[in-house]
């Protein structure tokens, strides 16, 4: 046969074989097309350097099979660029990524890196939307590292969340009782209920100064038994509530430490007081 014809079956079939299986596979998008394109230019090739009709069927199955081989089928690409493109963590603007381009969480706590505000934080803490562990009483101090948690705002605590000594945790006004008694009247005992929550998160950990004070009226002797008998009132009903009484101190102040002016009725009211404070070990 002319070898003119030779060489150009030879280049037809080098060429189909080459576009299935090289990058730029646009006109082979068809599997099964490339597949049958390949089976006709190979038995071509064969056939026309053999010159015989058993030399093209054999090209035509030698074609088919190289295609088959060389030409990518869609379902494998498009797996390929779901098992690149899967993350754990979808990005977001401000998010660090890894070589996959997928946000990174180094500390597992559910807030990607770049927009977590508290790395490292703990396995199982739970965390704000800036990944910093929870304080739920605003202290400082972590829940998850808080011993007395539900602390009064704005009482200093030390680095296990409880009040330091000499804080007043909570100070009352309007803690009634009837004339000349030690009994608590029931608006008295309304207000206390307040001092239940603030104790019954702290008496197992800190020792509490229930402090009784009274106005100027009486003299400073009798305030002071009065008060001391107040106080001890006041502790009766904190644990009548379930608060534990072995870290309460009752103590009478009398009329020794006013916050107000004696001379007036309202300053009197705000000296009928109160205090508790956490105790000097």
């Amino acid at each position: 046969m002319n070898i003119t014809v030779k060489l150009t079956a030879a280049l037809l079939t080098i060429g189909l074989l080459a576009g299935c299986a090289g990058p730029n596979q646009r006109a082979y998008d068809n599997y099964t097309l490339c597949s049958a394109l390949g089976g006709a230019v190979g038995g071509a090739a064969v056939g026309a350097a053999a010159s015989g009709g058993s030399g093209a069927v054999g090209g035509a199955a030698v074609g088919a099979m190289l295609a088959l081989l060389l030409c990518p089928t869609d379902e494998a690409q498009a797996e390929e660029v779901t098992e690149k493109t899967m993350c754990e963590h979808e990005p977001v603007p401000g998010a660090l990524l890894d070589a996959n381009g997928c946000a990174m969480d180094s500390d597992n706590d559910g807030v990607v890196d770049g927009i977590d505000m508290c790395a490292n934080t703990p396995a199982g803490v739970t965390v704000d939307n800036v990944g910093c562990p929870i304080d739920s009483d605003r202290d400082g101090v972590a829940d998850y590292k808080d011993l007395c948690p539900n602390t009064p705002e704005g009482v200093i605590v030390d680095e296990d969340g409880c009040p330091i000594a000499g804080q007043t945790i909570l100070s009352l006004t309007g803690v009634n009782f009837e004339f000349d008694k030690a009994t608590l009247t029931p608006e008295a005992q309304t207000i206390l209920d307040d001092a239940v929550t603030a104790l019954l998160n702290t008496d197992e950990v800190v020792e509490v100064r229930v402090e009784g004070h009274t106005d100027s009226i009486g003299s400073e002797e009798y305030n002071l038994k009065l008060s001391q008998r107040r106080s001890e009132s006041v502790v009766e009903y904190l644990v009548s509530k379930g608060v534990n009484g072995n870290n309460l101190i009752p103590v009478g102040m009398g009329e020794t430490s006013p916050i107000a002016n004696n001379s007036t009725d309202a300053g009197r009211a705000l000296n009928r007081r109160v205090d508790f404070i956490v105790n000097t070990q």
